[in-house]
């Protein structure tokens, strides 16, 4: 994989939709058995500059949706690059902006995308990330399916070793001490070098492994560079 993350790299000098580099999927999920789950990746892009036709420059906010079935996904730092290429052309509106970003990370993705409004976190009560203590799974499901947040999951960016913080939600019928199970299960990622994709599909995975009753995992790994990158994995049907 040779790419521009962990390389340094100046902003483009005109619009440059040829700097958006793919990474296979295939290739990520070669440590995953069973790849049934659906999702989608979301990516908020909170520094979106574009500039219109008069020359005025307009800041706003989307996210950018790629379904998991996807062949590939999109380097983060080519894509930080590619929307700051944008200010170089000129455009009639935002429609305008969302639909040429839309072409060209289709091309690249080689699926159909979505352009949505920015996607906000969830608002639930968290249970702590833990390291360092043994357990053992035995799963005490209850008869209530709720949403969990689990705060502070850490992993490593695989090309440059950076951390990457993240909450992690949780859907599913978990008792007290599933969730604290669950909270230590995470905390063995702390030096664990995956892209945020693979990580929560690792997730949902093992804990179906492990036979909690888990219906959809979601990562919200904090910005860098103005873009979080949120992925959700579900079986079933999106609720």
């Amino acid at each position: 994989m040779v790419g521009l993350l962990g390389k340094k790299a100046s902003n483009p000098k005109e619009f440059s939709p040829d700097i958006l580099f793919p990474i296979k999927r295939e290739q990520q999920r070669a440590s995953l058995n069973n790849i049934n789950f659906k999702g989608e990746d979301i990516w908020n892009i909170h520094e979106l500059l574009w500039v219109d036709s008069n020359d005025c420059h307009h800041h706003d906010e989307i996210s950018i949706v790629i379904p998991c079935e996807s062949t590939n996904i999109v380097e983060s730092k080519s894509l930080k690059l590619f929307i700051n290429s944008l200010v170089h052309k000129r455009f009639k509106s935002l429609l305008e902006v969302k639909e040429l970003i839309k072409h060209h990370i289709e091309i690249v993705v080689e699926t159909d995308i979505e352009i949505n409004n920015v996607y906000e976190k969830l608002n639930f009560k968290a249970l702590s990330v833990k390291r360092g203590k043994e357990i053992k799974h035995l799963p005490e499901s209850t008869s209530i399916s709720e949403t969990h947040c689990f705060s502070g999951f850490r992993s490593l960016c695989p090309v440059t070793q950076q951390p990457d913080i993240a909450d992690i939600f949780i859907e599913g019928s978990l008792s007290r001490s599933d969730q604290e199970n669950i909270a230590i299960y995470l905390g063995d990622f702390f030096e664990k070098e995956a892209f945020h994709e693979l990580c929560i599909e690792q997730i949902i995975e093992d804990l179906k492994s492990f036979n909690y009753a888990v219906s959809m995992v979601e990562g919200f790994f904090e910005r860098r560079g103005g873009i979080a990158i949120i992925p959700i994995r579900y079986f079933g049907i999106k609720f």
